[in-house]
């Protein structure tokens, strides 16, 4: 028997005594979670809008993630319902800037205007969250919130970008991101 014959099963024993004795480290995934809330559930009526007859009160989600993977300089949020408009889309809420060290946003928070970070432009003009308000009798519209981790120092975007020129601006600057779903009908 040659010499490498004899140590091939030697060898194979050696690697996987290694493999087992190497630790494994766990990488972990960059989660959004509406805290106490499983994806794809109703939005309360507290979400939905306040306008006449949306049957809410415009409260934004609360809103919570871990950390973002290393380089993460800030974070961006939009919440976007692709069902609106007949299926062209309606941006609900559109924030960037959030500084790295931010891992949570309290409920009502993307109202105020004092909202950390950058205000982007919604489908209605305005630089705040604006709760779902589906046409009456619509099926339930899907509502996706997503959280983008970037590489963007949390003033290197201005002011009023839309959900997408955002999307536009940071195509390149992506670390990871995450979503939830929430759906609404009245």
């Amino acid at each position: 028997m040659s010499r490498l014959t004899s140590l091939t099963p030697w060898l194979a024993a050696v690697a996987v005594a290694l493999c087992v004795q190497m630790p494994v480290q766990a990488v972990e995934r960059f989660t959004l979670n509406i805290p106490g809330v499983s994806d794809d559930r109703l939005f309360t009526a507290a979400a939905a809008s306040d306008a006449s007859g949306c049957g809410g009160h415009n409260v934004s989600p609360a809103l919570n993630w871990n950390a973002g993977p290393a380089g993460t300089l800030s974070y961006a949020i939009v919440m976007h319902d692709p069902d609106g408009q007949k299926g062209q889309g309606v941006d609900h809420w559109v924030h960037y800037g959030i500084k790295p060290t931010t891992h949570q946003i309290p409920a009502g928070a993307g109202t105020k205007t004092t909202f950390e970070g950058v205000g982007g432009t919604n489908t209605k003009g305005t630089t705040t969250y604006i709760g779902p308000c589906p046409p009456s009798g619509d099926s339930a519209h899907h509502y996706v919130i997503q959280i983008y981790a970037l590489d963007l120092a949390p003033d290197a975007l201005p002011a009023g970008l839309t959900r997408v020129q955002l999307l536009e601006k940071i195509k390149d600057h992506v670390l990871k991101n995450s979503s939830v779903v929430r759906r609404y009908h009245r």
